[in-house]
């Protein structure tokens, strides 16, 4: 089938292939690794997984698209084609097989399962060991700590109960400085017998320097709680003294005493005074109360949608509706002269940027 070839192309380039309702297949590289204990080298090497999700990516139909020229849409066609074909063998129980991959099965249920296939290179296994010189030193790493011409012990494989027994010795074993210098590591210095540790002791190596703690350590919370009771105690102090800060800005700025007005002595009238006192004042002009109507919507919902979203901008829009609810106008209300009645208009058009009219209140 085509779809295996394609999955194999895409997995070794991209380390990812997504099979849509099937699932997906992801590659790992894995680096060589040294075994301290047994003194081996294992190869590199790659695994491949498959696990049944419904991720989708598009990686399958782009490369579709790409091997056979086929635009998205008929990419898609096509893929979804290979994957039925592809779920028919797996309902009918055979493997189906990706070269260079694996195979995958169905059992009973319609669980799938995968088989990774072997590799086509095989790498043995390499089995080394320290060189040691006598004339030169030698560095090891213990942990993460280099230790210069020290025996390796592998703390790892030690228990609580064999770690006690060897620490309630009461003289360790001396190492022959023969064989020592046969191994090339330098003969440790002969002592009469060993300390007695207690068992709940950590085990040390030799040389190892046991962290002191930091005394600035506590810095990083005394300076933070320090910063906060400064804070409240200059905010107490403050807040205490505002009351006779207060009263002394009252007594340098006393409030102003409001001067009575001395009555005018009465003055002469004359007679063009009098006739101008007589004459009528000029009429005020009559006031119009009116909208500007901006907006009309058909039916109440859109002018009363329109009618929030225009209030929540911080307009001042009216809703007005027609006599029979037939249609709802939107629009600004003016109470204003009517030589200023064309001014309005133009503003509000100018600033909803809309054809407008005049309607004018009812009471």
């Amino acid at each position: 089938m085509v779809l295996q070839q394609y999955i194999q192309e895409i997995l070794f380039r991209q380390h990812t292939c997504c099979l849509p309702q099937l699932g997906v297949f992801k590659l790992t590289h894995t680096p060589a690794r040294y075994d301290v204990t047994n003194k081996t080298i294992s190869p590199p090497g790659e695994i491949i997984t498959f696990e049944e999700t419904l991720t989708n990516d598009g990686g399958l139909v782009e490369w579709i698209s790409q091997k056979e020229l086929l635009v998205p849409a008929i990419a898609q066609l096509k893929m979804e084609k290979y994957i039925d074909e592809f779920k028919q063998l797996l309902k009918k129980g055979e493997p189906v097989v990706i070269p260079g991959v694996g195979k995958l099965h169905a059992n009973t249920v319609g669980r799938i399962s995968f088989e990774q296939e072997a590799p086509a290179i095989t790498r043995d296994i390499l089995h080394v060991s320290p060189v040691i010189r006598q004339d030169a030193s030698h560095k090891v790493t213990v942990g993460t700590k280099e230790v210069v011409n020290k025996q390796v012990v592998d703390h790892l494989t030690a228990s609580p109960s064999s770690s006690s027994a060897s620490s309630s010795t009461p003289a360790a074993s001396p190492v022959p400085p023969a064989a020592a210098f046969s191994e090339g590591v330098k003969p440790p210095p002969a002592t009469p017998a060993a300390t007695p540790t207690s068992a709940t002791e950590d085990y040390e190596y030799e040389g190892y320097t046991r962290e002191i703690p930091s005394k600035l350590r506590w810095l990083w919370i005394a300076i933070p709680i320090a910063s906060v009771v400064t804070a409240i105690i200059v905010w107490y102090s403050v807040n205490k003294n505002r009351p006779e800060i207060t009263r002394a800005e009252g007594a340098q700025n006393p409030a102003p005493v409001e001067a009575t007005p001395v009555p005018a002595p009465p003055a002469t009238v004359d007679s063009s005074s009098q006739a101008a006192a007589v004459a009528p004042a000029p009429a005020t002009p009559a006031m119009l109360e009116y909208d500007v109507i901006f907006q009309v919507f058909p039916t109440r919902k859109a002018g009363e949608n329109m009618y929030k979203k225009q209030k929540g901008w911080g307009q001042p829009v009216v809703l007005r509706a027609s006599h029979d609810s037939s249609i709802f106008k939107l629009g600004e209300h003016f109470q204003t002269s009517m030589s200023d009645t064309t001014a309005m208009k133009d503003s509000v058009a100018k600033k909803y940027r809309a054809k407008v009219f005049l309607e004018l209140s009812k009471h």
